[in-house]
């Protein structure tokens, strides 16, 4: 019998006898099916996964993965094994060997699973399915970043009011809620903490040079500031993306993000185009540059201080401001260390 079965949820009128009908096959798949049992309501689908391989059962807490679902289409464009390194951050802080319930960030209010406790990091949208959040789900709002930040929902505003201090990843997010009232401050990123757990030691160094979603000849002034860095053996290209397969399982996409960072940990130096291949290089010890054809006013501001770049900075000019020292090594400016350091802090209560 395929565990993977999708019950289909009956419309009753009586919202007492739906809702006892979905605790009734919660109860029943979980006895019968154990591994990834799936739920059908209303057209919408939510998920939580038992049994995980390598991760032990722990009801208290969720954790955040991503089925790229709009309007009821896959998105295969806003795919990106950054979500995941964003959300192997958090995992960083749920108690060890912690098996957490698996919520999908795009149908976060559909979720009816056993009351957890949810890092509500990364990138969010408000949209159908994500309007609001399950009454099931008890949600630290950190490193938080919201990309539609108009027009909020009335329900939306109360909800981040309810459970304000608000922690936003960039500083327009957090400018944007403080017009609704909402108490926030700037959090910066959570993966700027990972090296809790993917930091090596100097002698497990490479002379790697690893480029994340970069093309020569695409970015020439990158180019051209790249080749006078003598001191660098551009003969070591490793060459990786964060596009990923959507077929791929939510645990084959964790083992995927993590096999990257323990990549990245071990570089000479890191060349990238994504924000979250660059942040949690300042986390690994790791000098890294990020290369941006155009400054993204929603995402950037608050963390672009933080990097090496070279690319169209704030005021729309291009800018290449990388730290080389007096030996001719790229080095990372030590500003994160505010921001991760105040990260972990907040976790002592969680």
């Amino acid at each position: 019998m395929d565990k993977n079965l999708i019950f289909s949820i009956i419309l009753f009128k009586s919202k007492a006898l739906k809702y006892l009908y979905i605790i009734m096959l919660i109860i029943i798949s979980s006895i019968l099916f154990g591994k990834n049992t799936y739920y059908k309501y209303n057209n919408k689908f939510f998920f939580f996964e038992q049994n995980q391989d390598e991760l032990n059962y722990c009801q208290d807490y969720g954790i955040l993965v991503y089925n790229y679902s709009y309007n009821g289409k896959i998105d295969k464009v806003r795919a990106n094994i950054g979500d995941y390194i964003q959300s192997l951050a958090a995992l960083q802080y749920l108690p060890k060997d912690c098996k957490p319930y698996f919520i999908d960030r795009d149908s976060i209010q559909y979720y009816h699973g056993p009351k957890v406790k949810l890092i509500m990091n990364g990138w969010h949208i408000l949209k159908e399915g994500n309007k609001y959040s399950s009454t099931q789900i008890i949600p630290f709002f950190l490193s938080y970043h919201l990309e539609n930040q108009t027009n909020l929902p009335s329900i939306y505003i109360e909800n981040l009011k309810k459970f304000s201090p608000i922690g936003c990843r960039d500083k327009t997010t957090k400018e944007q809620l403080n017009k609704y009232g909402i108490n926030t401050y700037f959090s910066s990123c959570l993966t700027t903490t990972l090296d809790i757990d993917y930091l090596v030691k100097e002698k497990e160094r490479t002379n790697d040079i690893i480029f994340i979603d970069y093309k020569f000849r695409k970015y020439p002034k990158a180019d051209k500031f790249l080749r006078s860095l003598k001191k660098y053996n551009f003969n070591h290209i490793i060459y990786t993306s964060h596009k990923f397969n959507l077929n791929l399982t939510h645990i084959e996409r964790f083992k995927l993000a993590k096999s990257l960072l323990e990549k990245y940990s071990k570089a000479k130096l890191v060349i990238t185009t994504r924000i979250h291949g660059a942040l949690p290089c300042l986390a690994l010890h790791i000098p890294v540059i990020l290369i941006n054809k155009k400054y993204d006013y929603l995402r950037f501001p608050g963390l672009y201080e933080l990097l090496n770049t070279i690319g169209i900075n704030y005021e729309k000019k291009f800018e290449i401001r990388v730290n080389i020292n007096d030996k001719g090594f790229v080095f990372n400016s030590k500003k994160y260390l505010k921001y991760s350091d105040e990260l972990k802090n907040k976790f002592q209560n969680f």
